[in-house]
């Protein structure tokens, strides 16, 4: 009877026990088709369905899978600490919650801008803690790891850039001296990108590998191949809860070396992560990168070199803390005009601009005189001006370009919510995107944009005032409305320079969603109150700056905003009248 007795079903029991309640302790519930336990100690599931419960509503699915098996490391039994010896996963979708993202660049008022959320906060913390344990759990006593069509996405939020990442194949097992690590699968970003990885990680904490990625360049008909390299080294404390990466730690991309350094601890957590790159060139950065990730930036050149450096240092824990630095640093770095086909240089004369526009659209505006609705800086309403800089940009003046002190308080006020809420994006930049790289949602897109901006600000000569005047004047308002003045005829049927503040302060709010214009109002063609508490808002950081007398802000419930002209014929066509047709007409 002995001989014939089974340990398969008592482990199948504790083994269905233990996967719920590791389940349930993460807010999650947890099913399947069939549970079999083969042997001393291995575990196979089919049919695999986690998801998290939503009150009022069906369960959120985050994890499906055809097969998944685990089995026990035996040796590991003696010591009373059993561990996994081996994980297997088979056809399976993992979703990440979605992230929604605010309107980006755009203050937003006090009842929506509380976004200190403690609770998620913590749970973002917890979570930022987990993965840096998993990071320190000793690598070389990783249970094998084999992985065949896994496929992660990142839910539904309204970020497209990263969609998420497909694994055709992942084996991660033990090699002579350490673990090897290999996979192949692609990156889902605006398009797949396919890529192969290996990985070797030694018994003296060196680790060495590289990456292979396929980047398919759709204008040119061609796929592009880049070469990712590393070398150095990595300490795990999995006791103190310590990952280091060893000062001199090299990753190389094409013919870029970049220097890393880091330190992640999970009490905190607490982030120290500093890249350094040195004597960088034109002829190393497009030798290096494939020319879709380069885009308009192959149409500059320039004579000289430059390092980069960037560090972060951060504490979970007290997000205010945040330290933030990006710099680049010339040596003898300048624009070369025989070679730099993009206009970045003759932009304080007069000069037709081709804005781009989401969905590869375009639009033409002339920057001078020719054009009835071309305005000079000081020819607009300067409260617009102020409030246009308040609300997409307050430290335009002071920046460069890249503004790092945006950039530490996007990163605090976003942690303290536990949820994107704020981003840190420039004037320039926006100037750069309208002129230059375009509105898609991508990783490269942002690159384009954020150099573009320093190179804006740094290297062709152009006043602030300058940049700001051709931003005013081309940035998008409305239906086909563009620039300051199209804006204040289109809404309020008068000058640029002759708007009010109330006026003013409405339009510095359509910028950052122009299509959505419509929802601003109600069905009598006045401003919601959402809209004016937002004005409000607006004002009283303008009050701040010293840009506006606290007097002539009035209560949010008083601004006055009121459909005229165009705007008012298109949203109220039943009540528009004559007068109100023939303006529409003119326009």
């Amino acid at each position: 009877m002995i001989a014939g007795f089974s340990f398969g079903p008592i482990v199948a029991y504790f083994a269905a026990g233990g996967i719920r309640a590791a389940a349930g302790a993460r807010g999650l519930t947890v099913s399947w088709r069939k549970l079999t336990a083969s042997g001393f100690g291995r575990v196979s599931l089919s049919r695999v369905v986690a998801a998290r419960a939503r009150e009022g509503s069906a369960p959120d699915s985050l994890f499906r899978a055809d097969s998944v098996a685990v089995a026990l490391d035996l040796g590991s039994l003696w010591s009373l600490r059993p561990r996994a010896g081996s994980l297997g996963l088979w056809q399976a979708q993992i979703r990440l919650p979605a992230r929604h993202a605010a309107e980006f660049d755009t203050l937003m008022p006090d009842d929506r801008t509380s976004t200190e959320n403690p609770a998620r906060a913590a749970r973002l913390r917890q979570s930022a803690e987990s993965w840096v344990r998993l990071l320190s759990a000793p690598a070389r006593r990783l249970p094998r790891l084999e992985l065949n069509d896994v496929e992660i996405s990142t839910g539904d939020g309204e970020d497209a850039s990263i969609r998420g990442l497909r694994i055709a194949r992942l084996d991660l097992k033990p090699a002579p001296d350490g673990i090897r690590f290999s996979t192949t699968g692609s990156l889902q970003f605006e398009r797949g990108v396919p890529f192969r990885a290996m990985f070797t990680y030694d018994r003296e904490d060196r680790i060495r590998g590289w990456a292979r990625l396929l980047i398919a360049d759709s204008t040119r008909a061609r796929t592009d191949t880049l070469l990712v390299t590393a070398e150095g080294s990595l300490h795990q404390g999995y006791r103190r809860g310590l990952v280091t990466i060893g000062d001199g730690t090299r990753l190389t991309i094409g013919r870029l070396p970049l220097r890393i350094d880091g330190r992640f601890a999970s009490r905190g957590p607490v982030v120290h992560l500093s890249v350094r790159a040195d004597s960088l060139t034109e002829e190393r950065i497009k030798g290096s990168l494939p020319p879709a990730v380069l885009g308009p930036l192959l149409d500059v050149g320039v004579r000289g070199s430059w390092d980069y450096r960037v560090a972060l240092d951060l504490d979970l824990e007290r997000p205010d803390s945040v330290q933030f630095e990006a710099d680049v640093v010339p040596h003898g770095l300048m624009l070369d005009p025989a070679r730099s086909r993009l206009r970045l240089l003759g932009l304080n004369q007069p000069f037709v601009a081709v804005v781009l526009l989401p969905r590869s659209a375009r639009a033409f505006r002339e920057l001078s005189g020719n054009n009835p609705h071309f305005r000079a800086l000081d020819a607009i309403s300067p409260d617009l001006v102020h409030a246009v800089v308040t609300n997409e940009d307050g430290g335009f003046f002071r920046h460069r370009g890249f503004n790092t002190e945006a950039m530490k308080q996007a990163i605090a006020e976003n942690l303290k919510a536990g949820a994107f809420r704020r981003g840190a994006g420039t004037i320039t930049m926006q100037l750069a995107r309208n002129l230059y790289t375009g509105h898609a949602r991508t990783l490269s897109r942002k690159g384009q944009e954020i150099v573009l901006a320093w190179i804006l600000e740094h290297l062709t000569g152009v006043s602030k005032e300058r940049l700001l005047e051709i931003y005013l004047n081309i940035i998008e308002w409305g239906p086909g409305i563009h620039g300051a003045d199209e804006a204040a005829r289109f809404y309020f049927d008068r000058d640029a320079r002759d708007l009010t503040l109330d006026q003013s302060l409405f339009l510095a709010t359509v910028i950052p969603s122009p299509g959505r214009w419509r929802w601003r109002f109600g069905s009598d063609g006045t401003a919601r109150r959402y809209v004016k508490e937002q004005m409000h808002f607006i004002g009283r950081a303008m009050i701040a700056k010293g840009w506006l007398a606290p007097e002539a802000l009035p209560p949010a419930a008083s601004l006055r905003v009121e459909l005229a002209g165009p705007a008012r014929a298109i949203f109220l066509p039943d009540r528009t009248g004559p007068d109100d047709q023939d303006s529409a007409g003119d326009s």
